[in-house]
């Protein structure tokens, strides 16, 4: 196996079968729960680089698929909403279904159109990936994630992957 072969697994996450990565970002004392999430690094390997990467579209309730075309539209660096009062809590930037796609992802082999696990609510989106989806290529784990969601009523972490259960899920594709 070559050095461009090789990919990482994060311990202390979880994961999904479709190379989902969700990491628990919230404290024990906030009131809901937070994940930020990403996608793993095997999905370099098996699809090749990630050219492009596109988050939902949460001004327009249209569903949105990735596209084969070069089209970029500008998008700010970094979306977040908080409210004023930092006493409240965070206002969603929008809701997502199991029905909906929460990231569109352009590699060299394939596009991938991946549809939220659970229904959710958007806090936050990383938008500089959108613009620079090498991130998601050197630091999937890291500066690569995609979203923070805060799921709603009748997710349980533990019905995700753990990392082990993951490698496991791999070995056998």
């Amino acid at each position: 196996m070559s050095d461009e072969d090789e990919f990482s697994i994060a311990v202390g996450r979880r994961y999904t079968e479709e190379h989902l990565w969700f990491h628990l970002i919230s404290g024990p004392k906030d009131e809901h729960e937070e994940y930020k999430v990403g996608v793993s690094d095997f999905v370099r390997i098996e699809y090749g680089k990630i050219l492009k990467v596109t988050l939902p579209n949460i001004t327009d309730s249209s569903e949105f698929m990735i596209a084969s075309d070069d089209e970029h539209a500008d998008e700010e660096d970094m979306i977040t909403t908080t409210t004023d009062d930092e006493e409240e809590a965070a206002v969603a930037m929008g809701e997502l279904s199991t029905d909906d796609n929460l990231v569109g992802l352009q590699c060299e082999f394939d596009n991938l159109n991946i549809l939220s696990p659970f229904a959710c609510s958007i806090m936050s989106m990383n938008g500089e990936i959108e613009n620079n989806p090498h991130y998601v290529n050197r630091e999937a784990y890291g500066d690569g994630w995609f979203v923070i969601i805060r799921p709603h009523d009748g997710f349980d972490y533990d019905d995700l992957l753990s990392s082990e259960d993951y490698v496991d899920y791999l070995a056998e594709l």
